[in-house]
């Protein structure tokens, strides 16, 4: 072979350095863009997981729905600031009557409303000023209150018991205590409620620059007592008993 031979260079088919090694500029580019993306949406998920979370456990633990049911339950009792009692069988009955009349005719009167009727399902008596109510209309009611108890049929300040007539004569406005009821911690054990409630003087309740009452807070309160409320497997409550608050440390009915 001659020398000229030699110094041609050797054909061959491997590949260069730089075949070898493609340029990845491209993938590199959206690298840190993607990684952001990412991180983006994995916090978005942990927010949205952690908020539902906390609006799942405000959810169970927030008891304005049963508030609200004890106190329309309640209401009727409340207005008239009863005695304490361990048995509704037992003892004085006149809040307990009133409070079963209070309920008849309130329900009476929001249903005139509701239905935009000016006629009363309860006839006027003799003066023409006052509604006559069969006795056992009332016995449902104070059952409805207090349970399968004994009520003691009389005549309660304004309102008339008729023996003859076996009625009541119920003024068209019945006078409650004058007190605003509020209720403050609801402790349940089982199906049964400790609801504690506050009486606030009219005197002390207040209105805004509109006019408008401000609801008073449990902490007004001139005196409070314990109901003990109770639910029956049909989910009907009852109230047991009415018990002086020795967490407020005020003797019971003291309205001064």
């Amino acid at each position: 072979m001659s020398e000229q031979e030699n110094l041609i260079p050797e054909v061959t088919n491997e590949p260069t350095k730089s075949e070898q090694q493609p340029k990845k500029r491209g993938r590199i580019r959206y690298a840190a863009p993607l990684g952001f993306l990412v991180l983006l949406f994995a916090c978005i998920g942990a927010i949205t997981v952690i908020s539902g979370g906390v609006r799942l456990i405000a959810k169970w633990t927030d008891d304005t729905p049963l508030r609200e049911e004890l106190y329309d339950f309640l209401n009727p009792v409340m207005q008239f600031c009863p005695p304490t009692f361990e048995n509704a069988s037992e003892g004085e009955q006149d809040a307990l009557v009133l409070a079963s009349v209070y309920r008849v005719t309130e329900a009476e009167r929001i249903r005139q409303l509701r239905e935009k009727d000016d006629t009363c399902i309860y006839p006027l008596d003799e003066t023409g000023w006052r509604l006559q109510i069969p006795q056992e209309v009332i016995e449902q009611s104070f059952a409805y209150l207090f349970g399968e108890q004994k009520i003691t049929h009389k005549t309660v300040g304004e309102i008339e018991y008729d023996t003859n007539a076996q009625s009541y004569h119920v003024p068209l406005s019945i006078n409650t205590s004058g007190y605003t009821p509020v209720i403050g911690s609801v402790k349940k054990r089982g199906d049964t409620y400790a609801v504690r409630v506050a009486y606030v003087a009219s005197d002390d309740v207040e209105v805004d620059e509109k006019g408008k009452t401000i609801p008073p807070t449990f902490a007004m309160g001139k005196y409070t007592q314990l109901y003990t409320v109770t639910r029956g497997e049909n989910g009907a409550l009852t109230l047991v008993s009415v018990a002086a608050d020795s967490e407020r440390g005020l003797k019971n009915n003291d309205k001064s």
